[in-house]
């Protein structure tokens, strides 16, 4: 996979038990493809499957975290799904396969990176929307850097269309709402004081270096012990159902009706593509 089309690194360093998944799209804010979602899955098994390994380091390259998935595929997800060519829309069966798959499911990439069984540090810079935001919450310790952005834009356009259990238990339930409603981007110095990051930096790769350090002095067994009682406090917390549920309502929210003065993302990207798409949604929302 070229630069262009985008690539997820991993780069294992076993003598100091570490590794690092790095996003690398920087022409794109780091927006992420289903492929590449499928890459960082895929390093993440490698990641659990290597007992040399105590931490997993997230970043992205260049100013930004992620801007989040690649609106581009917003429409062919469902297409490329199986039942999703079946008739000129896209079946529900084939949009719930593909949020599942790709997002949501056991083996998507949020539910992946919430159950990876090592220390998850995220390194938080420049825009972290959507995707950004969703990896942010998934791992155990987030360093923002003080340009840190966090929001959700595309939910101003389709509604609310991922995990909400997670985010209330993070920063509450108001200020969930004020994500939801408001179309407000949270700043680093914010986004530290709902508790959705653990610290912001001038210099986040030191303070990220430090933490990495602590975590890979524990010891394995006590690691995957913590991180099983984790897994079992979400599940009580009923966060797994809230990810099944994520796939279900996503699903839906791509097949919905809108009315004359309603903003239909999908079919102004269908029709005119994304780039005017995503011009007129800014519009639209001004």
């Amino acid at each position: 996979m070229t630069t262009d089309d985008g690539a997820v690194e991993l780069v294992l360093d076993r003598e100091r038990h570490h590794a690092l998944i790095r996003i690398r799209r920087e022409g794109q804010g780091n927006r992420l493809t289903r492929a590449m979602a499928r890459q960082f899955v895929a390093h993440l098994d490698t990641v659990d499957a290597d007992d040399d390994i105590k931490v997993a380091v997230v970043e992205g390259a260049g100013a930004h975290l992620s801007s989040g998935w690649d609106p581009r595929e917003a429409w062919e997800q469902y297409v490329d799904a199986p039942g999703g060519a079946v008739k000129k829309h896209p079946s529900q069966r084939a949009r719930l396969i593909a949020l599942d798959d790709a997002w949501w499911g056991r083996n998507g990439l949020y539910n992946r990176l919430l159950h990876c069984r090592k220390v998850t540090i995220t390194k938080a810079v420049g825009e972290c929307y959507e995707t950004g935001l969703y990896l942010t919450l998934c791992s155990d310790l987030v360093v923002a850097h003080e340009n840190a952005r966090f929001a959700v834009p595309r939910w101003r356009n389709v509604g609310v269309d991922g995990d909400l259990s997670l985010l209330v238990a993070t920063v509450g339930l108001k200020r969930t709402k004020e994500l939801m409603y408001a179309g407000t981007a949270w700043d680093a110095r914010t986004a530290l004081r709902y508790g959705l990051v653990d610290g912001v930096h001038a210099d986040p790769d030191e303070e990220v270096g430090r933490l990495v350090e602590m975590c890979a002095s524990i010891m394995r067994d006590g690691i995957v012990t913590e991180k099983y009682a984790v897994f079992a406090s979400l599940a009580k917390m009923g966060v797994d159902h809230a990810f099944a549920a994520a796939t279900v309502v996503g699903a839906s929210l791509s097949n919905i009706h809108f009315q004359p003065d309603e903003y239909n993302f999908l079919a102004d990207q269908r029709g005119h593509g994304t780039a005017a798409a995503l011009e007129r949604s800014r519009r639209h929302l001004e």
